[in-house]
């Protein structure tokens, strides 16, 4: 996340200096968001020494979820815009359950927390049709209720993501957006610190969004 906060800083900064040299249009707005999410689960269980792999358990799985956003946006010219995306609640995925209904059930899911995007804007000459272009960041914490007693650790996720949308003027610097746009994810992974240890990798993280917005231009 720190990465993160340090690139939106430099971009707000140069913003900032820019202004100096260039009339600016500022723009907020909130959306609505579906998202669909999948990704390879991979389990590794090491042995008592924990210096080789004794089982590894494979798994593909996807989920779905609804959620809003919060934006800011700022228009350099008539064609480009650079702006933030943040997702102020948390993304939960299935609960994964091992031992059901037996004395050592176990179950583990995640939590996406401060997904953030960090985009460009450029509008086509299609009407309001535009291209975006963006860095995403998301802390990815691991829930999970163990009978051992043992928990994992956290990891974050980052990518790169594209979209396809169409902005229609309503009047008065209101706008209201649809758009489509898709995701891929660096890989995660977690595991719960032990000498007889166990690793959880999350990988091929992919996720398509689709988002409607209202935003209000200055």
């Amino acid at each position: 996340m720190k990465k993160l906060i340090i690139a939106i800083s430099s971009v707000f900064m140069f913003l900032a200096t820019s202004a100096m040299s260039m009339e600016l249009r500022p723009a907020i707005g909130i959306s609505g968001n579906y998202g669909a999410f999948a990704a390879t689960g991979i389990e590794e269980n090491f042995n008592e020494a924990g210096s080789s792999i004794d089982t590894t358990t494979k798994e593909y799985g996807a989920f779905t979820a609804e959620f809003g956003s919060i934006f800011v946006e700022m228009a350099l010219s008539d064609v480009v815009s650079i702006g933030v995306d943040y997702v102020p609640q948390t993304l939960e995925t299935p609960q994964n359950i091992s031992q059901e209904d037996q004395s050592n059930q176990n179950t583990v899911e995640a939590h996406i927390e401060d997904l953030t995007t960090l985009y460009a804007k450029i509008n086509v000459p299609l009407g309001g049709t535009y291209l975006k272009i963006g860095y995403v960041h998301a802390d990815v914490t691991s829930i999970e209720n163990m009978n051992s007693g043992n928990s994992y650790g956290n990891d974050t996720t980052s990518g790169y993501t594209v979209g396809l949308g169409y902005n229609h003027e309503v009047a008065g610097g209101v706008s209201i957006r649809a758009e489509i746009s898709a995701s891929d994810y660096s890989d995660v992974e977690v595991n719960n610190g032990n000498t007889n240890k166990n690793v959880i990798k999350v990988k091929d993280m992919i996720g398509g969004i689709g988002k409607i917005s209202i935003v209000k231009s200055f």
